[in-house]
């Protein structure tokens, strides 16, 4: 896999985390108005919000390993 590569693809796991992100929050908020505080109403969309935290957590590892080997390919030839 070409570095170029690699990096789009950890950016587009970082993107589909956030947008993953940002729909678990709605769903909490539209949960959290709805139901009256009832907690199981809430659980499935915060479970959701940390598989998408550890989406973009990982995601970001990827993108900061490429950028590493990017930087070691330039530091070699230069």
């Amino acid at each position: 896999m070409s570095t170029i590569s690699a990096l789009n693809t950890g950016i587009a796991g970082m993107q589909r985390g956030v947008a993953m992100a940002e729909k678990s929050a709605s769903a909490i908020a539209s949960a959290s108005i709805s139901t009256s505080g009832d907690p199981s109403a809430v659980a499935e969309p915060l479970v959701e919000l940390m598989m998408a935290r550890l989406q973009v957590e990982a995601s970001a590892k990827v993108v900061e390993a490429v950028s590493d080997t990017i930087g070691t390919i330039i530091d070699t030839t230069a």
